[in-house]
């Protein structure tokens, strides 16, 4: 029997990466990837800003951000990180403008909650130093970001705890090791049904293609095992599965803006002069994040990455502008249809804010910055503000009996998921195989 993951995303491609590496070689049940879009990683993997922290995490995420930080860079050590998908540790600094603060605002609701309550993820963690500076390149900034009049930074953390990464470059090396490895991706393909023995035992899915002339075909797979990995499309897929089952996947879809760009100010990596090797990369580069509060120039929390591509090729993601109105696409290559240009607009003006060219005796810059890309993503959040990976209890399932297979469920990641990939991909892959999960999830079971 196979085991079918249906989302083909970043926490999708882990679990298939990190469950053929580890299975006994005379183990040949297949592996099955299922993504309804026609190609992968069109929202939140594709587009994400590719920040990794240690320990910026509550108690019952805290043991898997731990474990999935340590799995990112000793990857980025074995397979060339850097220069394949940008792995580099990062400085990152809290700015504040005027008379709005990071701290006391971020912590005026529950841990974890910074995303819905419009505040900055900087609350999370505490400063390194009571003292701010002035933002003038000369304390110390990098020179990418554009001093602020009244601003002032706070460092929080440093490249040993925190990482960036390009997030499609992952997925991509990701996809690949996995397909060598003989994992079977189906694109534009939907599971409609379950089918069951006449034990009631699930022994198949049907599932349906669309193909470029417009037709559809039908077909079943045999599994007993499946995994929903589809983030935020992940309720939606499970009822569809499960019709008769009253439970109910508390997560929802939180849209986000993101812009990347090039700057004139940003054309070689930044060199860590400590020389720490972090990654692995022998050219010792080193990534900066900024994280924002609300200020005069803009009303939201952006977040500002210095970060690398493939090959050290620099850019600057800038996000933070997130919309809940927006209704959640049937695919996620329909999303660009949901763009707000006015959301672009809004994120352009804060992006040259940050990193465009400063005039003398203005506090407006110029903008001199080169569009890589635009995104809009769909991030998967949870009611609980954490994610949701584990068994599905078959008592669950509207009345469908799994035998020796199961269900899971691995999404609600939040703004989290690419920090939190490797390890939920780890500890899934663990589950399905009957081993002990190397990380402490017994706090993120469906509930």
């Amino acid at each position: 029997m196979g085991t079918v993951i249906i989302g083909g995303g970043i926490i999708g491609l882990s679990t298939a990466y990190y469950l053929s590496l580890s299975r006994p070689a005379t183990d040949d049940a297949p592996i099955h990837i299922i993504d309804s879009s026609p190609m992968l990683l069109a929202s939140a993997s594709g587009y994400a800003g590719g920040f990794l922290a240690s320990d910026w995490f509550s108690p019952a995420v805290s043991s898997l951000g731990a474990l999935s930080f340590r799995l990112h860079r000793e990857l980025a050590e074995k397979h060339n990180g850097s220069r394949k998908w940008g792995y580099a540790g990062s400085h990152v600094y809290s700015l504040s403008v005027d008379e709005y603060g990071v701290s006391e605002k971020a912590k005026s609701g529950r841990r974890g909650d910074w995303l819905l309550d419009g505040t900055s993820r900087a609350g999370l963690v505490e400063g390194r130093s009571d003292h701010k500076n002035s933002m003038v390149n000369q304390d110390g900034s990098p020179a990418v970001f554009t001093p602020q009049v009244g601003g002032t930074l706070n460092t929080i953390a440093d490249p040993e705890e925190c990482a960036q990464i390009e997030p499609k470059e992952l997925c991509e090396f990701l996809c690949e090791e996995s397909k060598s490895r003989g994992v079977h991706i189906h694109l534009s393909t939907t599971a409609t049904s379950v089918l069951t023995n006449s034990d009631g035992v699930l022994t198949r899915l049907r599932l349906e293609s669309s193909g470029g002339d417009g037709g559809n075909e039908k077909r079943e797979i045999e599994c007993d095992k499946i995994v929903f990995t589809a983030g935020a499309w992940t309720p939606r897929v499970f009822k569809t599965l499960f019709p008769q089952s009253h439970t109910r996947i508390p997560i929802s879809p939180l849209a986000g803006y993101s812009l990347t760009v090039k700057s004139p100010r940003y054309t070689h990596p930044f060199l860590d002069v400590e020389k720490r090797n972090i990654g692995g990369g022998e050219d010792n580069w080193l990534c900066y994040a900024i994280y924002c509060a609300p200020g005069r120039h803009w009303s939201y929390s952006p977040e500002a990455y210095a970060r690398l591509a493939r090959g050290g090729q620099t850019e600057v993601w800038v996000g933070g502008v997130n919309d809940s109105s927006l209704s959640l696409p049937e695919l996620a290559t329909d999303v660009k249809k949901s763009m707000n240009p006015k959301s672009f607009e809004s994120l352009r003006a804060t992006t040259v804010q940050l990193t465009g060219l400063a005039r003398e005796g203005d506090d407006l810059n110029q903008d001199d910055l080169e569009t890589v890309r635009e995104g809009l993503c769909f991030r998967p959040v949870s009611t609980s503000g954490t994610p949701i990976i584990g068994q599905v209890p078959e008592k669950d399932l509207g009345g469908v009996c799994m035998g020796d297979g199961g269900v899971w469920i691995a999404s609600g990641h939040g703004p989290w998921g690419i920090s939190l990939s490797l390890g939920s991909g780890l500890v899934v892959s663990e589950m399905l195989q009957g081993k002990k999960p190397s990380a402490d999830i017994r706090a993120l079971g469906l509930h």
